[in-house]
């Protein structure tokens, strides 16, 4: 198959996708005037808002109460429960989980020295 074959292919396909195209407008104008008759239309839309909008303010609660979750109960987080206990930084201005210190606290004080303008006290 070559360059030409390709490229005829190619265009064919998309002469094939705009001849569906082409009356998608009209189609969703047609389903919507017969869903939503213009003689009933206000009144049924009115209806339909009333039906959505207790869903509607249920997703929206329930969305912002998994971002609180997320960001200040840590309980979405993986872990043993989530949160990370945190420790004021040994001669350094500034917070830091306590796994990381008790984890090599050689290291850390061996950072400290050799960097030592790096946020002191």
């Amino acid at each position: 198959m070559g360059l030409n074959e390709v490229m005829n292919f190619i265009v064919e396909k998309l002469k094939e996708l705009l001849l569906a195209m082409e009356n998608f407008g009209g189609h969703v104008l047609a389903w919507f005037d017969k869903v939503f008759p213009p003689d009933t239309r206000g009144d049924k839309i009115h209806h339909w808002i009333h039906v959505a909008t207790p869903f509607l303010i249920a997703a929206a609660a329930l969305i912002v109460l998994i971002c609180f979750c997320r960001c200040c109960c840590g309980c979405c987080k993986g872990g043993g429960g989530g949160r990370v206990k945190m420790m004021k930084a040994p001669g350094r201005n500034y917070r830091m989980p306590r796994n990381v210190f008790e984890s090599d606290p050689k290291g850390y004080f061996h950072n400290l020295r050799t960097y030592p303008g790096d946020e002191l006290c």
